[in-house]
């Protein structure tokens, strides 16, 4: 989550504090989000438990029509006040050693600027004893649970002050009143000493008994103490294994997993073989050594994984907050793999839709190509000649009209075609019976139902790609007219005069309304219907035929307060 998503998650939270739970859609278009932002903004709440779906779909994202609301972790957000350090005074500039931190949590971010090497104490305890908040020099600073912690020398000299007109004239403008600096910013302040001084430190390190905080003697870092085991591939890159602790067998098939890794010249590690080289291993302070030193994370997904991550249980649920919170900034850095399949049952809610590598179907290569960076496909160099072709001739008009004014099918055809329509549209009304004839009650109304091309066997691999019409999708079950069975799977807005005549485009006296968009299938394209659904989709699928990429014959419009209030090319109105 980087600072526009913070600042853009704040918007949405603010919305719910002052007001009550609204349907999603209500909620994006008044701050005027996209559906695609919007959406990628909803992951992020509902997996830090900002956002709560009120009612209609409890564990899938929200549909359009979706209530949403806030928790109490997301009034916390929202409240927060985020921090870029204390102000400090001349003769404490005049200090041999100071430190620009940077600090980023699940529950806001924010720099220290010019602290010396006892408030750094503080906070490196903080940091490794995950406590909820720490105070230097009066003020309470609130990281909740650290995503990321760097430490940089203030090399400098320069002070805090000094710092922020810096950060505020060429450092991050984003989030946090303009005021908190990524790391890329802060490394021009200084080398680098994360590594160097929590490699080895412990809780409370360096403490004396009755004393508030230490100062660190920064002559003599703790630097991390590396076996001969550890550093026999310095020159390689470390690579961690993030997995769940599901069952003896499967921890064994991750060590095994590692262990063909190592064999065929990876340099990996996982918390088993890090503990054995230690004793009394502190494992949260290996997972954060780990992820901050290793270039790639492999995460293996298992129901196990799935379950803790979810509810961001025990060691998995540390990772995979800070999963969550880098993986859109370094995506080349979290790979992950699966020993058998992609079932839904073993992806987290957060990282649902991205690129798994399966290793029972695929092998390893897949996984060697991501780690070393060779690509299966080299395309060739783009060539200054383009191919140049022959035209093709366009046929008269005349000759295309020609195909409807065949000889048209004879009156016994004709009986049949009619026969056959009305007896698929009573079978779908039999079928259907429980979502066409609802009460208010009747939560039927509202399931999801999964239209697919009937030409096109992609369903569930295909790509979701801007522009391009997919072959298969969600909508709402709306009714059953004459023409064929009704869906809805959009909400937009119109513009109504008193004479219930309507626009899409605003005017004077017309007022904004927002509209349910009611879309027809004629019954002669549906090919079939399967009640059942799939382990997918457990909804009913209707397989159908697609025209221009689009299955929809007949579109109208209904009241979203007012079902019954229809609109429709009868009474739109001229003026367009």
């Amino acid at each position: 989550m980087d600072a526009k998503d913070k600042k853009d998650l704040d918007r949405i939270l603010s919305f719910l504090y002052k007001g009550s739970s609204s349907a999603w859609y209500n909620i994006y278009t008044s701050l005027k989000l996209d559906k695609a932002r919007a959406d990628h903004l909803f992951k992020i709440g509902f997996a830090f438990d900002y956002l709560q779906i009120e009612h209609k779909g409890a564990l899938e994202y929200p549909t359009d029509n979706h209530y949403v609301g806030i928790t109490s972790a997301g009034i916390r957000f929202f409240s927060l006040s985020n921090f870029s350090g204390t102000e400090r005074t001349e003769e404490e500039n005049s200090e041999p050693q100071k430190f620009n931190v940077y600090i980023g949590g699940s529950n806001g971010g924010f720099n220290l600027l010019d602290v010396d090497a006892q408030q750094l104490q503080i906070v490196v305890d903080a940091y490794l004893e995950a406590k909820p908040d720490f105070t230097i020099v009066g003020q309470t600073y609130h990281p909740k649970k650290f995503h990321s912690l760097k430490i940089f020398a203030n090399n400098s000299g320069k002070s805090t002050r000094e710092l922020k007109e810096i950060g505020l004239t060429n450092g991050s403008k984003q989030g946090f009143r303009g005021r908190f600096f990524n790391s890329e910013d802060l490394e021009e302040f200084g080398e680098d000493l994360t590594y160097s001084v929590i490699g080895n430190a412990q809780p409370g390190s360096g403490r004396k008994k009755g004393s508030t905080s230490v100062q660190l003697d920064m002559g003599t870092l703790p630097v991390a103490n590396h076996s001969e085991a550890e550093t026999e591939a310095s020159t390689d890159n470390p690579i961690f294994i993030s997995y769940s602790w599901d069952s003896r067998n499967h921890e064994e098939h991750v060590i095994s997993f590692a262990n063909e890794l190592r064999k065929n010249g990876f340099h990996v590690d996982i918390d088993k073989i890090i503990s054995q080289r230690k004793t009394a291993t502190n494992f949260n302070q290996m997972m954060h050594e780990a992820f901050l030193t290793s270039e790639f994370i492999i995460v293996v997904l298992s129901k196990g994984y799935k379950e803790k991550a979810d509810t961001f249980k025990g060691g998995v649920g540390i990772e995979y907050r800070l999963i969550l919170g880098e993986i859109d900034r370094h995506p080349k850095k979290y790979i992950l793999v699966s020993f058998n399949g992609r079932d839904a049952d073993i992806i987290p809610l957060g990282l649902d839709g991205r690129d798994i590598i399966d290793i029972n179907s695929n092998g390893m290569e897949p996984l060697f190509r991501k780690l070393t960076d060779q690509h299966e496909f080299v395309l060739s160099s783009v060539s200054k000649q383009k191919p140049i072709l022959t035209q093709r001739a366009i046929l008269p008009f005349e000759q295309f009209q020609k195909q409807f004014s065949s000889k048209p099918s004879s009156e016994a055809e004709k009986s049949s075609l009619i026969a056959e329509r009305i007896q698929k549209k009573n079978k779908l009304k039999k079928d259907f019976a429980k979502w066409l004839h609802y009460k208010k009650e009747d939560v039927k109304r509202r399931f999801r139902m999964i239209i697919h091309s009937s030409e096109n066997d992609t369903y569930p691999e295909q790509p979701m790609i801007e522009n391009v019409p997919p072959t298969w999708f969600g909508a709402e079950i709306h009714g059953a007219s004459h023409l064929g069975m009704e869906f809805c799977n959009e909400n937009t807005q119109i513009y109504v005069n008193d004479k219930n005549k309507w626009r899409l485009e605003p005017a004077s006296n017309f007022e904004e309304i927002n509209v349910s968009v009611i879309k027809t299938i004629v019954y002669d394209d549906i090919i079939a219907w399967d009640m059942e659904g799939d382990g997918i989709y457990n909804c009913p699928h209707f397989y159908v035929n697609f025209t221009n990429g689009l299955p929809w014959k007949d579109i109208y419009y209904i009241n979203s307060k007012k079902p019954y209030m229809r609109f429709d090319t009868s009474n739109r109105t001229d003026q367009e």
